[in-house]
C-alpha cells in the first residue's frame, strides 16, 4: 500500500468518525437515557452496544470516499435534528425521561390520521425534492449509480441529497413507529392490575 492510498483510507476513516461521533453526542445531548431514542435497536442495545455498532459503519467508510461523506452529510443532518428543540428536554424536571411520559400521555389522546399527518413534513421536506432532483439528474444526464461512482461534483451533490432523502423517510417512519410504541406501552399501563405495597 502506497502512502497515497494510505492517506486515502485514513481521511476516510476520520470522515466517517467524525460523523458517527456527532451523531452519538447529539442523542446524549437529548436523551442520556435513550428514553426519546427512535431507533429500537439503539435503545435495546444502550450506550456500550451503540458504541461498538459504529465500528463496522466505520470501517465501511473507511474503504469508499462515497460512503464517508454519505455518513458524515447523514450524520450532520441527523445531529441538527437531535438538537433542536434539546433546550427544553434538557431543561424540563426529569429530564428525558419526563419528556417521553409526556410524549406518551399525548400519543394516547391522539388519533393516528393526525399522527401521521404532523410527522409527514419530513417526507415533504427532505425525501420529496431531493427525489425529484435524482430524477432530474438521471434524465439530464445518465444513470446517477455511475455518476456516483466517480467521485465527482455531481456525485457529492447525489450523496448528500441521497442523505437527506434517506433522513426525510427515515424520520417519518421511526417517529410513528415511536409514537405507536409509546401508545402501546400506556395502553399496558393500563391494563395491568394495580399493586399495592405498605410502608411501615
Amino acid at each position: 500500500m502506497s502512502s497515497l492510498d494510505f492517506l486515502y483510507y485514513l481521511i476516510n476513516l476520520l470522515i466517517t468518525s467524525a460523523g458517527r461521533l456527532l451523531d452519538l453526542l447529539s442523542t446524549y445531548y437529548i436523551t442520556p437515557n435513550l428514553e426519546l431514542e427512535t431507533n429500537r435497536i439503539i435503545s435495546k442495545l444502550g450506550w456500550k452496544g451503540s458504541i461498538l455498532l459504529q465500528v463496522p459503519l466505520i470501517l465501511l467508510g473507511a474503504f469508499y470516499r462515497p460512503i464517508a461523506i454519505f455518513f458524515l452529510t447523514w450524520s450532520i443532518i441527523v445531529a441538527s435534528s437531535n438538537i433542536a428543540g434539546a433546550w427544553f428536554v434538557r431543561n424540563i424536571p426529569g429530564g428525558d425521561s419526563q419528556y417521553a411520559e409526556l410524549l406518551k400521555a399525548s400519543a394516547k389522546k391522539t388519533n393516528i390520521r393526525n399522527i401521521i399527518l404532523d410527522e409527514a413534513p419530513p417526507l415533504i421536506l427532505y425525501f420529496a425534492p431531493n427525489c425529484l432532483l435524482w430524477l432530474w439528474i438521471q434524465l439530464e444526464i445518465g444513470n446517477i449509480f455511475d455518476l456516483i461512482a466517480q467521485e465527482t461534483f455531481i456525485s457529492y451533490i447525489l450523496i448528500i441529497s441521497g442523505a437527506l432523502m434517506l433522513h426525510g423517510i427515515m424520520s417519518f417512519i421511526r417517529n410513528i413507529r415511536y409514537i405507536l410504541r409509546l401508545r402501546s406501552e400506556s395502553d399496558e399501563i393500563e391494563e395491568k392490575p394495580a399493586s399495592f405495597t405498605t410502608i411501615e
